[in-house]
């Protein structure tokens, strides 16, 4: 017999923590912890997909590569330190420079040579044409005497 889960309001747990430890401790405690990055959204049409990574900063496509090997797409960059100051004289380091990687499963068959990709406004979105085959397989039965 298996134990049933509690269901757990995700969403509210920041705000909890906030309210018990200050938003102080909670600030501190994010500078801490490894961020994944570029933030990935992937969704699905009937006929594609649409990955939308959000990359601020970037300046030419010299700054990033797209490689798609299977069903992993791998986005990697690097993101120019535009500042007049050092890294180290910033009084507060939220936003990401310098090199980046992420890999995300492409969960649905697409078509290689109908890929797109365009940069605007910080966001990349890359559409992959899906590859939609009904393949009906028939069975032969063989009938013994």
């Amino acid at each position: 017999m298996s134990k049933k889960q509690p269901d757990i309001d995700w969403s509210s747990i920041h705000d909890k923590v906030e309210d018990m430890l200050g938003v102080h401790f909670l600030n501190d405690l994010q500078s801490m912890l490894p961020k994944r990055f570029p933030n990935i959204d992937l969704y699905q049409t009937d006929t594609e997909g649409i990955v939308v990574i959000e990359i601020p900063g970037l300046q030419s496509s010299q700054d990033i590569r797209i490689k798609l090997e299977s069903s992993m797409l791998t986005i990697d960059g690097q993101i120019p330190y535009s500042y007049p100051i050092t890294k180290q004289q910033l009084t507060m380091k939220e936003r990401h420079t310098g090199s980046f990687q992420r890999t995300i499963r492409i969960p649905f068959p697409y078509i290689d040579d109908q890929i797109s990709a365009k940069y605007k406004n910080g966001l990349l979105e890359i559409r992959l044409q899906k590859d939609i085959q009904d393949q009906t397989i028939s069975i032969e039965f063989d009938e013994e005497n």
